[in-house]
């Protein structure tokens, strides 16, 4: 998080005069740039694979809804507790509706696993994403759910065997009958680990940070603001996560 770095430098600043003036250069600096707006939104215009036309996506058999689109730490456990990543969810079911994918995998119920026990947390939800997608007039038959995945990677390959387990080997049919549906930010680390996990995939965005560089480009993008520190704090664990990923052979 930028913010834990600023702080180490004004830290430094403050207690070590021999590198005070240089920590305190760089501290401001960095306060300058991770709380500038524009500079953020450039970041994930970047980064972020821009979004597909509907009418420009063919028809698949398989969508595969990647989960992290909820507040697990929320009681009574009778709903879903909607976060941004709902988006990829939303999505999906408008591309079920259109008649793009066929059925509707939800791969990874991360938000149900202890983080550091790897336990399921209790108690778990009565209200499941299985039961909004019936309430979206999704059919049971077109739902499938894999639970036991903990991150992307996981996702990928529980994903691979789950299809395998349940004789949905699309590939065997055609090419490129999936369609992996996530946030633009983390499309890029998904699209490696279902490729690495023997799946061929197309990939779909949703959940968009970044806005058009015509409606970003004001005198307001240029005063500092909280949330475009944020928005560096996202954009760059995910660049990390890649970068991790790739050197560790998970892409």
């Amino acid at each position: 998080m930028p913010i834990t770095w600023i702080t180490l430098f004004l830290l430094i600043a403050v207690f070590i005069k021999k590198w005070r003036f240089n920590s305190l250069k760089i501290g401001v600096l960095s306060f300058l740039l991770f709380t500038n707006p524009f500079l953020a939104n450039e970041m994930y215009l970047l980064w972020e694979i821009p979004p597909t036309p509907i009418k420009e996506v063919k028809k698949y058999e398989l969508g595969i809804v990647l989960t992290g689109m909820s507040n697990a730490g929320k009681e009574p456990k009778d709903r879903i507790y909607a976060s941004q990543g709902i988006d990829r969810l939303l999505q999906a079911v408008r591309l079920y509706k259109e008649g793009k994918i066929k059925k509707i995998l939800i791969a990874g119920m991360s938000e149900e696993i202890d983080w550091i026990t790897g336990e399921e947390k209790l108690p778990q939800r009565t209200y499941k994403y299985k039961d909004m997608l019936k309430d979206m007039c999704v059919k049971e038959e077109d739902i499938l759910i894999e639970t036991k995945s903990k991150n992307t990677y996981e996702n990928a390959q529980l994903s691979a065997k789950f299809l395998q387990e349940n004789n949905l080997n699309y590939n065997s049919i055609n090419q490129n009958q999936i369609l992996v549906i996530t946030s633009a930010f983390h499309l890029r680390r998904s699209l490696g680990c279902f490729k690495e996990a023997g799946l061929e995939i197309d990939g779909f965005s949703t959940d968009f940070i970044a806005t058009e560089r015509k409606n970003t480009l004001t005198i307001l993008s240029l005063i500092p603001t909280e949330d475009a520190m944020a928005k560096w704090g996202r954009i760059i664990h995910e660049i990390v996560g890649y970068v991790v990923y790739d050197i560790t052979g998970k892409l």
